[in-house]
């Protein structure tokens, strides 16, 4: 597994990523061959380890990575992974971080009741390792993705307002990642007011990671992004370039858009207007601006906390898990 860039914002996360391989190897080896094999093909990924990178890191600013601390970041990823799986049976998606999605491989029945196993996994883990904090941090964290995905079928459309897609993406995104920078500082030792500087800290980066992600979907490449170019399009899946740019535009152009995003069958002439017409609405800009801020706001959280590798690790990191810069909007003809 190539790693990504990130991970060399700390000497010793690639050997504590190392420890979390090896025990993430582990978890299902008494299971059934098949399970055993279904399980690897999901959690044994490219994946970036994002969220137990995040919640190491966190724990590291107030005291020593533990074992307790590797399995705290391994119940993160499993549920991560548990949420990726059941995304793809709703997004009827077929590949996953370039490889196939296990709707793909095994059909959507299957891939419900892996991602089911995977959460009761989690809660069985969590509940093995006796910290009462870590458990409720999970169990409250699924609940507000769960709603957040159900939000996002039934509430996030084309009439949405902006504050519904912060509302959906601030629970199916940022609630883990705030949830593993908490329990990071919880298991570092931290005081309670630390604790919530860092699910702050967690929040503000996850926003930001998910709008950026939004952003790439219609900027970006399958490379970059690990999924199909267009994926929300094609899911009609409604995101915040979208939304802004026909609050901006007027009535019989946003009417248009609105024609292209619901024409049956549509090709890349009709992906390029609906580029095109988000770029010249300020939908990107407006969309890394957002960005932009939300990190701003992560690193506001860190101000104050001990001085520490880990710390200095976070603030790297807000910078390395977002190599791309403001990409050039698509072009308008008269340009």
């Amino acid at each position: 597994m190539t790693q990504p860039r990130f991970h060399d914002v700390h000497p010793s996360l690639p050997s504590w990523l190392a420890v979390l391989e090896q025990h993430l190897a582990v978890q299902f080896t008494e299971e059934r061959i098949d399970l055993q094999r279904a399980t690897k093909a999901v959690v044994h990924t490219r994946g970036k380890r994002l969220r137990p990178v995040l919640l190491l890191l966190a724990c590291d600013v107030f005291g020593e990575v533990t074992a307790r601390a590797v399995r705290h970041a391994a119940m993160v990823e499993l549920i991560h992974t548990a949420s990726l799986v059941h995304d793809d049976v709703v997004d009827e998606a077929e590949t996953r971080r370039g490889e196939l999605s296990a709707r793909a491989r095994w059909g959507n029945k299957f891939a419900v009741l892996l991602g089911d196993f995977l959460f009761a996994r989690v809660f069985t883990l969590a509940t093995a390792d006796g910290d009462a904090e870590v458990l409720t941090t999970l169990a409250s964290t699924a609940e507000e993705m769960g709603r957040s995905t159900i939000l996002e079928l039934s509430g996030l459309d084309l009439d949405a307002e902006e504050a519904i897609y912060w509302e959906v993406i601030r629970g199916k995104t940022a609630a883990l990642f705030a949830a593993a920078t908490r329990i990071g500082a919880l298991a570092g030792g931290a005081a309670l007011e630390h604790q919530e500087a860092m699910y702050r800290f967690g929040e503000a980066f996850g926003l930001a990671f998910q709008l950026a992600d939004d952003l790439l979907d219609w900027q970006g490449s399958a490379f970059e992004t690990g999924k199909p170019l267009a994926a929300d399009w094609q899911q009609r899946r409604v995101t915040l370039p979208l939304l802004h740019a026909l609050r901006a535009a007027a009535p019989h152009e946003a009417e248009q858009a609105c024609g292209l995003w619901n024409r049956h069958p549509f090709g890349e002439d009709d992906l390029t207007e609906l580029r095109r017409f988000i770029a010249d609405h300020d939908g990107f800009d407006a969309g890394w601006r957002q960005v932009e801020h939300r990190l701003a706001t992560a690193e506001q959280c860190l101000h104050g906390l001990p001085d520490t590798c880990g710390r200095a690790a976070l603030q790297r990191i807000c910078t390395a898990s977002f190599p791309l810069p403001v990409l050039p909007a698509v072009a308008s003809p008269s340009t």
